[in-house]
């Protein structure tokens, strides 16, 4: 009789110590799953950062070409050229309806003797204005230059 209860005992030992593991398990898959889906979403979030560098410099000097200033940025893929802008220096410009006119960047620009910024990505002569331009290449380059014209 004592050995129909301890293998009883025994036997009820190991069924529940079977099913107590069990929700243990799921929690590890469902840990492990959520663990993929984390790692997945933070590729995504960095693939759709890139990096820019903006350049500021004057040719209204004698030392033609001097650079005034440079600055890296991680920003949104799709980000406007003027956005950034905005958040690295002091800007001032004006709204028309083909987009914003830069007048003046850190407190440089002169429209009385007609000294403007004008801008270049990756070396080529930007075709829209600065709040209309989208940054989505990596690595890109931005020279603003103060010109007199």
């Amino acid at each position: 009789m004592k050995k129909k209860i301890l293998a009883v005992v025994v036997a009820l030992a190991a069924f529940v110590g079977l099913f107590a593991s069990q929700p243990v398990q799921k929690q590890n898959v469902q840990a492990a799953k959520t663990t993929k889906k984390a790692k997945k979403t933070t590729k995504k979030a960095k693939a759709k950062r890139i990096s820019v560098t903006y350049t500021l410099k004057d040719t209204t000097k004698a030392k033609n070409k001097q650079t005034l200033a440079k600055k890296t940025f991680k920003v949104k893929k799709g980000t406007s050229v003027f956005t950034v802008l905005k958040k690295a220096w002091k800007v001032n410009y004006t709204k028309s309806s083909y987009g914003v006119f830069i007048t003046k960047i850190k407190g440089l620009g002169n429209e009385k003797k007609k000294l403007y910024w004008t801008y270049t990505v990756d070396g080529k002569m930007a075709k829209v204005a600065a709040d209309k331009q989208k940054l989505t290449k990596n690595k890109s380059k931005l020279v603003f230059t103060l010109k007199q014209y």
